[in-house]
């Protein structure tokens, strides 16, 4: 299979199209019933997979649709069974079914290539992620792409023309700027804790990359923490922030040290508040609030001129 094209205007459409046809052409490209205990998980499936309602809805819709939309899945060397790149929810509904087979494309691809038709697919038929899960597949996506396309981890090339990066090309294939890919790509570095409290947002998103950077042993002081204060503790980015400066000033933090920060209260904003009526006699009917504070404050700072 040749290189992927990954700078297209259909983004990740056009990718997946790419590997395994359009979708239209499916029957065209080959469905076979594939023996449901054939198909394995993808050994590094970043995904996490339906449960609960959600899986009994999937269940409940295969029981009286079937399964509509075939699953891909590649060829594993020196065995029977067949990994799944896409329809992992789709064969587990499946088994709890019974169904004896599951409608399967089969595609004969590399690694790399399993790896971004892994995340690809996901992306394509899902619209709502986690943040763990969309750090862990655009890693894999980026990590692939390098591998792939050999220098393309470099942005100026030895002629001094800029070249798009992996994390560039990631960005593109999933409508979104390379700030961002690197964002959700520092998630991957937070303790599993920490990643879990991000996902159910005892932890915000811009904090948590923040946090990222801190070594392993405050990361879990600041976890214990949060764990033992439960909702008492939301830490702001200016927070997230100051105790990645202090680390990298003085090294791993204390728990005092980590407290204090934490504890720090936001500076309350001083508010002045004049009553019209004790004013409008110093103004015509005709001017608004809006120039009664702008002449007020004209007059204070020429009169903080004279005075010096």
């Amino acid at each position: 299979m040749g290189k992927l094209n990954l700078n297209t205007k259909m983004k990740g459409y056009s990718v997946i199209n790419d590997i395994i046809g359009k979708p239209d052409s499916v029957e065209e490209d080959g469905v076979r019933q594939i023996k449901t205990y054939l198909l394995i998980p993808f050994k590094k499936h970043p995904f996490k997979l339906y449960e609960g309602k959600q899986l009994d809805d999937l269940v409940e819709s295969i029981k009286e649709y079937g399964i509509l939309s075939p699953v891909i899945a590649r060829e594993v060397e020196n065995k029977e069974e067949l990994e799944l790149m896409s329809g992992h929810n789709r064969v587990n509904a499946a088994k709890i079914i019974g169904l004896e087979t599951v409608p399967t494309i089969i595609k004969n691809v590399d690694d790399d290539t399993a790896q971004i038709i892994v995340a690809e697919s996901n992306f394509r038929q899902r619209n709502n992620f986690l943040p763990s899960e969309k750090a862990k597949a655009y890693k894999m996506q980026m990590d692939a792409l390098k591998r792939q396309g050999k220098r393309t981890d470099l942005d100026i090339c030895s002629n001094g023309t800029y070249t798009k990066t992996s994390r560039d090309k990631v960005a593109d294939n999933n409508d979104t700027s390379p700030a961002q890919i690197r964002r959700y790509i520092r998630l991957n570095y937070l303790t599993d804790k920490l990643l879990d409290m991000v996902d159910n947002n005892s932890i915000s998103f811009r904090p948590a990359v923040e946090i990222s950077y801190l070594s392993a042993e405050t990361q879990k002081m600041i976890e214990s923490l949060i764990e033992k204060e439960k909702q008492k503790i939301k830490i702001s980015l200016k927070q997230a922030e100051r105790l990645k400066e202090l680390e990298k000033d003085s090294g791993t933090l204390n728990l005092d040290t980590i407290l204090d920060v934490l504890s720090e209260k936001k500076k309350m904003k001083k508010k002045l508040e004049i009553p019209v009526s004790k004013v409008k006699d110093f103004f015509d009917d005709s001017v608004t609030e809006k120039e009664m504070i702008n002449i007020i404050l004209n007059l204070l700072e020429s009169n903080m001129q004279e005075g010096k």
